[in-house]
């Protein structure tokens, strides 16, 4: 049976695009050409959408609240957040349950919310769920928020150093590193750390002894901000031969300021990044990153949550998705 990344791989768009095409979401703007093709492919490959299975008086009624950490705009500028959520949509909708609530917290804005009611909430992104009763049963997705909580992640530190092994098995020692800078979310502040794949970095490049301050870069996250740092490594000169980029989108706001200098991806500089966002194999040229199952971890996200409702499991889960290196063009190894 056809399924949305199917749609998604034959009509060139990504997962997110098809699904709200296909379910009407009157508040996305698509091309009317983008809309009409994926319409086309779905009909082509007779896709149908999964029916909400059916309760029985056995099954209790799980009401669920959605705690995102960021903007809907940020979140669409990210797939990989986006691809959390439509992965905990599609479990609750297979399992026939209702999100009742979502929350969002921009900025570590502080918000009131109404949990009355609710079973459980899956929290998406880095934000500190410490706040919500112990009754109320919650799971975090990429992140582990206390050692009560069942959580899903992926391990950050592996996938990095899966990516500056593959640059160091090239032989390249000069390699610098473009990220965001990261917080963890309360209810009404936020406290900045050291993200995993910067510490991996670091410490894999301090060991070696090749370690230079002046090729880390950090700051905002999405394709803009991979552009003005890759920008700003260029403009100060004796740029690295290699770059470890946080994100995809991040990776392919750098290769729009390569190519703006003149300097050839992978022959000059070579990249690898992290996610395998579905326009990561589109790109010119392809990116090379290290692949999350970001669907499956919203989806694993619902299958906890349902599991200790309905088992009364007491002690927490904290599931690692594992990750892999997929090669493609723009680390020099498939050119």
């Amino acid at each position: 049976m056809a399924t949305i990344k199917d749609i998604a791989e034959l009509a060139q768009v990504s997962s997110a695009t098809v699904s709200r095409v296909l379910n009407n979401d009157l508040s996305f703007n698509v091309p009317e050409e983008t809309k009409n093709k994926v319409i086309e492919v779905a009909k082509k490959l007779n896709y149908r959408k999964t029916e909400r299975k059916r309760k029985t008086k056995e099954q209790p009624d799980i009401k669920v609240g959605l705690l995102i950490w960021c903007s809907e705009q940020l979140e669409y500028s990210d797939p990989y957040y986006l691809s959390i959520r439509l992965g905990v949509e599609r479990e609750c909708l297979r399992r026939g349950i209702e999100i009742h609530r979502v929350f969002r917290w921009v900025e570590g804005s502080s918000q009131e919310m109404d949990l009355s009611d609710l079973n459980g909430i899956i929290a998406i992104g880095k934000v500190d769920t410490s706040f919500v009763d112990p009754d109320l049963h919650v799971v975090s997705v990429d992140h582990i928020s206390s050692d009560q909580c069942d959580a899903v992640v992926f391990d950050l530190e592996k996938a990095a150093k899966q990516a500056m092994e593959h640059l160091f098995e090239l032989g390249h020692e000069k390699i610098g590193y473009i990220g965001g800078t990261s917080y963890v979310f309360s209810k009404d502040n936020k406290q900045h750390y050291i993200d995993e794949r910067q510490q991996a970095y670091r410490f894999l490049m301090m060991e070696r002894g090749w370690f230079r301050d002046k090729d880390l870069h950090t700051g905002g996250w999405g394709t803009d901000a991979g552009y003005q740092q890759m920008k700003y490594a260029i403009e100060q000169g004796d740029i690295p031969s290699a770059f470890l980029i946080a994100s995809d989108p991040m990776a392919i706001g750098a290769l729009r300021a390569l190519d703006e200098f003149g300097l050839k991806v992978p022959e000059d500089v070579a990249i690898v990044s992290i996610d395998d966002i579905d326009i990561a194999q589109y790109v010119n040229p392809p990116l090379t990153t290290v692949k999350v199952l970001s669907e499956e971890m919203g989806m694993t996200a619902v299958k906890l949550l349902v599991d200790r409702i309905e088992s009364g499991r007491e002690a927490s889960l904290h599931v690692f998705v594992p990750t892999k290196l997929v090669i493609r063009k723009s680390c020099g190894a498939n050119s």
